[in-house]
């Protein structure tokens, strides 16, 4: 029995590192699934760069790229706009290090967080792991040995031996996603009622309702992280203001204690951590009739109306909000 465990323990230990080889031979090495990402980012943080003095800078996952009209703001904050907002699936840490890395003194964060986001207590997912190793060096060589970890062995099989295939690693020119249909802002265009495909309409009419209501009572979350982002921005002078995501309405939301609960509870929570919350949850849920493809994604001309009604809530300066701290 002893020369079984024992064979097996050496078994593991070859596994391993065999496993963490082939992780280190693949960093920075491209792969297709998420291109599209890695191309939205580039475009956006490009745009962001183009702007030497103060700027307000989106994020967010899509539903920003998709909700949020930043011509519309720019307008009546007086400020350039910069939509970050790319892919939820990132995560919250992720997303929340982007803007860390491209904000500056003087800027303004506006984040129309998705409410999931919240509850993203920084355990790695496919997306995220997929796309830190093949894109993002620098983030990976910030990571803890812990979190290497994490991620080294939250790699599926299939992902770690398409990392070292080295693919054809091409920009995305087609499809929903992807810079090809991003406007100078960083915003989603092509998004019209004409766009969708009747794939895209379906999934909207079959979207199920969202559990965060239970969620919330079994998760950590990420509050402690957004406790920390609010430090930082306040110690680097940029001043962050939370508002409500946009979501398909679904009765359970109205009438579900929980999730009563749950979006009732998100401004306090928010504000208690640090940042300013302008609206409330609820008032910000919409008719399948105003999406595009997600319960997340509006339709261009519902993405005006959205930021209409956020704007309508919202200083006309908005670094009235951090010297009201």
């Amino acid at each position: 029995m002893k020369r079984f465990w024992f064979g097996a323990g050496l078994a593991g230990l070859f596994f391993s590192m065999v496993w963490l080889q082939g992780i280190e031979h693949q960093l920075s090495v491209g792969t297709p699934g998420l291109r599209w990402v890695f191309d939205a980012y580039r475009h956006k943080i490009a745009a962001a760069e183009k702007v030497l003095g103060s700027r307000v800078l989106i994020v967010a996952g899509s539903n920003a790229m998709f909700g949020i009209d930043s011509g519309q703001l720019e307008a009546y904050w007086n400020r350039p706009v910069i939509n970050l907002g790319v892919n939820a699936g990132l995560g919250l840490p992720y997303i929340l290090d982007v803007s860390q890395r491209i904000a500056h003194s003087g800027d303004v964060i506006l984040m129309p967080m998705e409410y999931g986001m919240y509850l993203d207590d920084g355990t790695p997912n496919a997306q995220i792991i997929d796309y830190v190793i093949a894109r993002d060096p620098d983030y990976w060589r910030r990571l803890s040995f812990f979190q290497h970890f994490r991620f080294a062995f939250g790699m599926t099989p299939e992902r770690w031996l398409q990392g070292l295939q080295r693919l054809p690693d091409n920009a995305v020119t087609t499809g929903t996603y992807g810079a090809h249909h991003l406007d100078a802002r960083g915003d989603q265009t092509h998004s019209s009622a004409d766009d969708r495909t009747a794939a895209q309409q379906a999934a909207v009419r079959n979207a199920k309702s969202r559990d965060y209501g239970e969620r919330v009572t079994k998760e950590k979350g990420g509050w402690e992280k957004i406790s920390d982002y609010a430090k930082w921005a306040q110690k680097n002078g940029i001043c962050v203001v939370a508002v409500p995501t946009v979501l398909l309405h679904h009765e359970k939301y109205d009438r579900d204690p929980q999730d009563v609960a749950f979006y009732d509870s998100v401004p306090q929570r928010i504000s208690a951590a640090g940042i300013p919350y302008v609206g409330s949850p609820r008032d910000f849920m919409y008719p399948p009739g105003w999406f595009f493809d997600t319960d997340h994604h509006l339709q261009d001309w519902a993405r005006v109306q959205h930021t209409a009604k956020l704007i309508e809530l919202l200083d006309h300066d908005p670094l009235s909000y951090c010297r009201q701290k």
